[in-house]
């Protein structure tokens, strides 16, 4: 096990078979890390996270530190679950819940650049990429295959659809319906047709999800009547069902129907 010698590591962690932890690294009690994990130099694990396999934590990184909550009772036990094969690379920040019990939770082979931020009692879903100095506030529920571009920022409690691409110092505080290409403040501007293309949607399903697009966006009818007129359809194929369900998902936020090509403006 390739501990570094100048590393402070709990003897009450838990670590895998082929852990590698850096020089300056801290790794706290009550903490499980997985096999094959490789801590960089001067990353800090805190009392609480607990790390799947295959994951890469990079120098800097913090992982279950205190939630950014004024009043906040430290003694609060609480924590931050993560799946396997992550990249978290330099300087990544991930808070943990600030519900006794509670986890922000990150799953699968996502990939978060320098300085990322995940906010306390977010859930990060599968497979996304944030993007250097992506911001994610408490609350935050993040989908499957989203890309967030550099810099964006996504206010608590916002929810983000499956598939959704961001702009570079974009901002949100309004919810996110999968597939979408969204930028400047609040704003949708289409859909995210590469990357439905490149994960494997049929042309059908990326036919009927452009056309729920437009009933959405680009038509005047109001939103309460396109979901009425969705349920009076036979069958609907899995993904447009996905589409249809976030629209109609609980919501503290509202949607973001804003759109720069001349659709709905409230």
């Amino acid at each position: 096990m390739p501990i570094h010698p100048q590393a402070l590591v709990s003897p009450d962690a838990e670590i895998g078979e082929q852990v590698e932890i850096g020089p300056f690294a801290v790794v706290e009690s009550g903490t499980v890390i997985g096999d094959r994990c490789v801590i960089e130099a001067a990353a800090q694990i805190r009392r609480g996270t607990r790390l799947g396999a295959d994951c890469f934590v990079g120098s800097g990184a913090l992982l279950g530190s205190d939630p950014q909550l004024r009043g906040f009772d430290r003694r609060t036990p609480s924590g931050v679950l993560i799946g396997n094969g992550n990249v978290m690379r330099e300087y990544v920040t991930v808070h943990r819940s600030i519900h006794e019990g509670g986890s922000t939770c990150i799953g699968e082979e996502n990939y978060l650049m320098a300085g990322a931020h995940v906010g306390h009692d977010s859930l990060v879903g599968h497979r996304n990429t944030l993007a250097n100095n992506v911001l994610l506030a408490g609350h935050v529920q993040l989908g499957d295959q989203c890309f967030l571009g550099g810099g964006s920022g996504f206010h608590q409690f916002v929810r983000i659809g499956d598939l959704v691409m961001t702009q570079g110092n974009s901002g949100f505080s309004q919810d996110l319906p999968p597939y979408v290409v969204a930028a400047d403040i609040n704003v949708v501007i289409g859909i995210n047709s590469i990357g439905l293309r490149r994960a494997g949607f049929s042309q059908e399903d990326r036919n009927l999800i452009r056309d729920a697009f437009r009933d959405v966006y680009l038509r005047p009818t109001p939103l309460a009547e396109v979901l009425r007129a969705a349920d009076t359809r036979e069958e609907l194929s899995p993904a447009l069902s996905r589409f249809y369900d976030f629209l109609r998902g609980n919501s503290k936020k509202g949607l973001c129907v804003r759109s720069r090509r001349g659709g709905r403006s409230h």
